[in-house]
């Protein structure tokens, strides 16, 4: 079976073919460089696991064990920090790391499975770019989205430009990248981005009555999200380039950028009753 790991909860479930991924919270709810790491080792054991076909399975969902937020995306103390201290390094190594695991999401950890993200709350920045890289997006109703990069004068470089000009028309796609606004659940599903808002306290029952209505068209709906993938492909060297021009960009921000995003940072910490903020 799958190890335990730190920064992530991972149960499997035979009967309904599932692996059940959850992000743990300790702090603020985003993507530290900790869980990247961890989570390039959790990809590489899911793919020696279930490449074993005494254990069957067709769906791996996502999830987040911290209520309200799915998560709040990229870490923005070590991005303040590292653009202070002028790591650019460092900033290469978290942004690449981050492509590592969208891009696994994307293919499906290289698995004959359907990606499901289950969005309970905030999913904003990185944590948005999470969700779009899954096949399927399950929300509840009161779930937010939001890209706000653009409010410290940065932009969304882990997936957000490739995953929304693929999956909307271009000017749904351009609102959402350059307003910074902040989108409801239902809003989202009318756009086409979300395949199902639900309104229960139990996400987790309607993913499995998700799975249990679509089990027996499973093979259709596997070779329609390959065949979409096929139509608008997606190559690791675009999300590359693009979260390369992200670094870029972090080493050209000024003085009121970064006393922007730390204002953000500060009122992160308040909302999670953390005291002050490390650099790394």
């Amino acid at each position: 079976m799958l190890k335990p790991y730190k920064n992530f909860d991972v149960n499997y479930f035979p009967e309904n073919e599932l692996v059940l991924w959850k992000i743990k919270s300790e702090g603020i709810p985003n993507f530290s460089i900790d869980k990247l790491r961890e989570f390039k080792r959790f990809s590489e054991d899911l793919k020696v696991m279930f490449a074993d076909e005494n254990y069957p399975l067709k769906y791996i969902v996502s999830g987040s064990d911290c209520d309200g937020i799915y998560n709040l995306g990229g870490d923005l103390p070590y991005f303040y920090g590292s653009i202070l201290n002028r790591d650019r390094a460092k900033l290469e190594e978290y942004a690449h790391l981050c492509i590592d695991a969208i891009y696994n999401m994307y293919c499906s950890f290289d698995l004959p499975a359907i990606t499901i993200a289950t969005v309970e709350g905030k999913a904003y920045g990185g944590g948005f770019e999470c969700v779009m890289a899954h096949d399927v997006i399950i929300a509840d109703a009161q779930a937010q989205f939001c890209l706000p990069e653009n409010k410290f004068n940065l932009f969304p470089g882990m997936g957000a430009y490739s995953f929304l000009c693929r999956k909307l028309n271009i000017n749904a796609a351009m609102e959402i990248l350059y307003s910074g606004s902040v989108y409801g659940a239902e809003e989202l599903g009318k756009k086409g981005l979300i395949d199902r808002v639900i309104a229960s306290e139990n996400t987790l029952s309607s993913v499995v009555q998700y799975i249990e209505e679509s089990r027996s068209n499973f093979n259709f709906q596997s070779a329609h999200y390959k065949s979409i993938k096929r139509v608008f492909p997606l190559q690791k060297s675009e999300l590359l380039d693009i979260t390369n021009i992200w670094v870029d960009s972090c080493m050209q921000m000024e003085q009121a950028d970064l006393r922007r995003m730390e204002l953000i940072i500060n009122a992160q910490q308040r909302r999670m009753g953390i005291k002050g903020y490390t650099l790394q």
